[in-house]
């Protein structure tokens, strides 16, 4: 059993009004929270359905339902935490939005397009927002529209939509002498331009039928405040009786108004930390734990002061620093660390930026030797992710392992360059002379080739002025001298085919084929478990789901416009992760994306001058005043600014469990200007605060250690650049070539002539002694499964072949056909049925083929037409068609069967071998008799044959669901699969099934503990890494990898 302290317990079990619990770093937020769930389910009787829990992050949901799935308490008493909603905000709406769109009208058939994508449309728009005068063009375009995104971002947050914004203007213009002052007139005028955008954005949105992530937020606010819509409300009231908010101090305006129409009669428990507010470009604001306290004025208040994570000087000189705020609350009683280590945080004053990354290095490999700790208990935290670039690249130079997680430009990897110059070639073959000479490369062909094609081509090129005719030089390759010319025919030929490729297909699909099918780009990687192929995949995983967001706001769009889509969208702040999977590997992150997480060591690094805090850029688009709907902080702007930059600090500070290192260089680059530490720390006395030790670091140099380049070193350094770029791109005849010339230089270093140089005493070609023995004996390690949780179909590839689990669930890589229209199609049946047994149980009415016919009609371009996009219209309305004999056998069987409806989409987590199973049936009846039967639809299979039906792992699964659910009392009957689209045979008069389309399991304790004991093993292979293909013809003729896969007994017959 858990043991709370006594502020811990009083938060957990009070009762009887609103709570507001604020918590210091390592207090035990989530515990209370968790333990505060296990009191209302334990004492107060609340079901699991009925309580909601909101936060800020995946990582935070995934926490809380982690620790309580691990909990003894709820192991023993069985209780289905699976009905407990813990969610982000963005997952709450979208589910709210996606269950009522026929009430409300609001669709996301688009879906949610993101925020870069966005950032590109605006820039191709600019000249339609018909800006006035107060907004000059230059070359500034791509930082006005991020500029005015933003704002929109920040009336979002405030929930003031873009006619709120319009009247407000307006009536500021009508009468200048309500300005206060030309600041006042230019914000005004400043924000009527942003309102154009502002509108035609809603607009555009609307058309097209997408939402951002604010409109998630927004549109969910709008709904449960209409009262038309007052039911709706009605429904969350009846089905959440208690609403938990986790990092309540992340919180903006708009989330914090869905909590306060969700919550009611004072049900709401909020944890969260004033001090780690460090959200404020999201929305968050400081004073939203006194909006709280005006809100629920009968709230009772708990202060968490305990801290249990960091050192005693740590949280000390934490507190010192944060208590310079003169605008901060304090708390009732300082923090208190709980721990009786007494190390000191370590000061480190750095001559360089460079000795500052050195520092670190030399630092982690004398811990690393000297502690039990493993590279994962470092991190590496930064004010911005562009400072701890630095100290990245010096640990991977020394071999340690490193998770960076930040900026990729996409054009940094060379299998993305190899794409981009394919595309350039299809774009417009008869202007490609550079892509082309990419190609040759990436093919072998020789410097020298390449020269003659390129020369030739400059040739015609001076005679005719339509092109530069390197395409058609590599087709008649009437060039002097060419050799090879074989490959290169071949390559035209690829090139040939790629352009009659795309003609007519949308731009993902024709990069989906490039990438995955028709060349070697993804195959040479899906195999390979190493980090450096992981990153690669997901960069071509990027550049398909870029095509695809395109698509979105441009359904017709061709290559030429994907190519200028990727190029302005590079233009943009937009953050791609890269961190790489659970490896042994120190985090180099930001202090942001270090929240909510704790290490052994920190190394708080930059803490300097014009780092911590940064420069103070007033915001060009803000809610002014007179339209806020939050509570307006009582600092100016700058300071609201530079309070949040300290409390950053304190954040990367109290991440540290055992030792806390803060460094900061003197100088940064080749600038001469002195640098000092951050005004944060300045006043706290660093050389002599007993919390603290200091030290300046100076590394030792060789007597001969001065920098010098001369010639030989500047052409020394570029033929060593050659060589590691020819290395990358698989030239080894260009890489041999510059070593030779490297051998040379180093003769000519040493002896200052070339006088009795002779290549075969320098250089001898031979192959390492062991390297057969170390390929064909020695596997490097695999990468291990990582993932969470598990669903029924994920574990499926594993029963047919645990190689096919390794690629798609360990590798995460791209299957070989990328089908969208059966996965849509199959999810309007399930959606038209779903709404329909809706509308049966709530009013005791099947409805009538007819009525799901008019559904399928309404909706089939509605929610389709993105997928159909590069089919026929014969395909298409054969899908279409298809799907209309399916709803009559379901309006059948749904009108003649006794049985009642229990539960609709049923949401479930079981564990497994200790792995959470998720899983949702599509419909739970009881018969008459009082026994259960679940059922589960299926679209496709028309030839369908299920011979063993009791051995179906999805079926037993599902039985295990809902023996460990409320229902675990009732006996199961049966376990069906339902394929409607199946031709029918006869029709039951009872049961209203038709024969042919059910394959109906009568549900029996062995088989179900059967499959339970197989899922366990499968587990414990999984974990063990156990993925050996199990390869035969049939398996391997439909399996998506087979023609990645060595060991498929396809490939040859393919």
């Amino acid at each position: 059993m858990t043991t709370l302290n006594d502020e811990q317990k009083a938060a957990a079990e009070h009762w009887d009004s609103p709570l507001l619990v604020t918590a210091g770093p390592g207090s035990g937020k989530t515990l209370v929270i968790t333990e505060r769930i296990k009191f209302l389910l334990n004492k107060k009787k609340f079901e699991p359905s009925e309580i909601i829990c909101l936060t800020f992050s995946e990582k935070a949901a995934n926490s809380i339902r982690d620790k309580l799935e691990k909990d003894p308490e709820i192991i023993d008493k069985k209780i289905d935490l699976s009905q407990i909603q813990i969610s982000t905000y963005h997952s709450f709406c979208m589910n709210f939005l996606l269950e009522n769109s026929s009430s409300t009208g609001i669709g996301m058939h688009g879906g949610i397009v993101n925020r870069a994508t966005f950032l590109v449309w605006g820039l191709r728009n600019i000249d339609k927002f018909e800006f006035d005068r107060h907004i000059e063009i230059g070359n500034n375009a791509h930082e006005i529209i991020e500029k005015m995104m933003d704002g929109i971002s920040a009336f979002n947050d405030e929930l003031v939509s873009p006619e709120e914004l319009r009247e407000y203007v307006d009536k500021k213009l009508a009468n200048p002498q309500l300005m206060a002052d030309v600041e006042e007139f230019d914000t005004i005028h400043k924000l009527d331009n942003m309102q154009k955008m502002y509108k035609k954005y809603v607009q555009f949105k609307k058309e097209i039928d997408v939402m951002d992530f604010d409109d998630l937020i927004v549109m969910t606010n709008k709904i449960l405040e209409d009262p038309e819509k007052e039911y709706l409300l009605d429904q969350l009231h009846n089905k959440f009786k208690y609403v938990l908010v986790d990092e309540f101090q992340d919180n903006n305006h708009a989330q914090f108004s869905l909590v306060q129409k969700i919550q009611k009669g004072g049900n709401i428990t909020v944890v969260g930390d004033p001090d780690q507010n460090i959200y404020r470009f999201q929305g968050a604001y400081t004073q939203i734990f006194k909006h709280f306290k005006q809100f629920f004025p009968s709230r009772k208040d708990i202060f968490l002061s305990k801290n249990y994570r960091n050192p005693k000087n740590v949280i000390g000189f934490a507190n010192e620093m944060l208590c310079k705020d003169t605008h901060r609350e304090p708390p009732p009683k300082m923090f208190e660390s709980q721990k009786s280590d007494d190390s000191k945080v370590n000061i480190v004053e750095c001559s360089t930026d460079y000795t500052q990354a050195e520092f670190v290095k030399n630092k982690i490999i004398e811990l690393k030797e000297t502690t039990n700790c493993n590279f994962k208990d470092f991190a590496i935290l930064s004010r911005k992710q562009r400072d701890c670039l630095q100290v990245a690249q010096m640990l991977v130079s020394e071999g340690i392992p490193v998770k960076y997680v930040g900026k990729t430009d996409i054009h940094t990897s060379s299998r993305a360059k190899f794409v981009f110059s394919l595309l350039k070639i299809i774009a417009d073959p008869m202007n490609s002379m550079i892509p082309i000479t990419l190609v040759l490369q990436e093919y072998g062909i020789t410097e020298q080739n390449i020269s003659r094609i390129n020369l030739e081509s400059k040739i015609r090129a001076k005679r005719n002025l339509d092109g530069d005719y390197a395409f058609d030089v590599i087709s008649d390759q009437k060039v002097s001298n060419l050799t090879q010319k074989d490959t290169v025919q071949e390559i035209h030929s690829m090139l040939t085919e790629f352009i009659e490729l795309a003609k007519g297909k949308p731009v993902s699909d024709t990069l989906y084929k490039i990438i995955r099918n028709e060349t070697a780009i993804y195959k040479d990687i899906a195999s390979d478990d190493s980090v450096e192929s992981f990153i690669e995949r997901s960069i071509l995983s990027d550049i398909i789901k870029s095509a695809h967001d395109l698509e979105k706001i441009n359904p017709d769009a061709t290559i030429d416009d994907f190519l200028n889509f990727i190029k302005q969208l590079v233009k943009f702040d937009v953050e791609t992760k890269r961190g790489t999977l659970d490896e042994d590997a120190v985090q180099v992150s930001t202090v942001h994306q270090s929240k909510g997480l704790e290490f052994k060591i920190v190394f708080a690094i930059d803490v300097a001058t014009r780092k911590y805090p940064l420069k103070y850029q007033e915001k060009s688009y803000f809610v002014p005043d007179g339209l806020s709907k939050g509570v307006i902080p009582a600092a100016k702007p700058k300071i609201e600014f530079e309070r949040e930059e300290r409390r950053i600090l304190y954040v990367a500070m109290t991440r540290a469990i055992d030792r806390l290192f803060v460094t900061y260089p003197t100088h940064y680059g080749d600038n001469i200007q002195n640098n000092n530490s951050s005004k944060f720390i300045q006043k706290l006395k660093l050389r002599t605060n007993p919390l603290l030790n200091f030290e300046r670091f100076e590394p030792i140099l060789p007597n001969n250690s001065a920098h010098t380049f001369d010639a030989i070193e500047i052409i020394k350094n570029g033929r060593i650049d050659e060589a590691i770029g020819h290395l990358q791109s698989g030239q080894y005849q260009s890489v041999i070539q510059n070593v030779i010339d490297l051998v040379k230089i180093a003769h000519f270093q040493k002896n200052k002539k070339f006088d009795n140089f002779t290549l075969s005493k320098k250089f001898e070609l031979k192959s390492s002694e062991n390297i057969e023995g170390l390929l064909n004996g020695t596997e490097s390690e695999k990468r291990q499964f990582s993932r969470a949780n598990l669903s029924v179909s994920s574990i499926e590839p594993y029963e047919k072949c645990p190689k096919q689990f390794w690629y798609e669930y360990v590798l995460d890589a791209l299957p070989e056909n990328q089908s969208k229209t059966a996965l849509v199609k199959g999810d309007l049946f399930h959606k038209i049925v779903e709404q329909s047994s809706k509308h049966q149980l709530e009013s005791n009415n099947a409805e009538t083929y007819d009525v799901l016919e008019q559904q399928l009609n309404d909706k089939w371009k509605f929610c389709t037409s993105f997928a159909y996009i590069a089919e026929s219209v014969k395909k298409e309305n054969e899908d279409k068609n298809s799907l209309k004999p399916a709803l009559k056998s379901f309006a059948n069987w749904t009108k003649t069967t006794p049985n009642k409806i229990v539960a609709l989409e049923y949401d479930f987590t079981i564990k497994i071998g200790g792995i959470p199973f998720k899983g949702k049936i599509d419909r739970l009846d009881e018969t008459p008799e009082g026994e259960l039967v679940i059922i589960d639809y299926k679209t496709g299979g028309k030839k369908k044959k299920i011979e063993k039906i009791n051995e179906s792992i999805q079926l037993n699964v599902y039985c295990m669901a809902v023996k460990e659910s409320k229902w675990k009392d009732k006996p199961i009957k049966l376990a069906s699969f339902f394929y409607p689209e199946k031709s029918l045979e006869t029709i039951d008069p009872v049961s209203g099934k038709a024969e042919g389309q059910w394959f109906d399991y009568e549900v029996n304790d062995v088989d179900v503990k059967n499959v339970r004991e197989k899922l366990e093993e499968y587990i414990t292979n999984i974990k063990a890494g156990k993925f050996d293909a199990t390869p035969d013809e049939w398996g391997c003729k439909y399996c998506d990898y087979k023609d990645v896969c060595s060991d498929s007994e396809a490939i040859s017959g393919r």
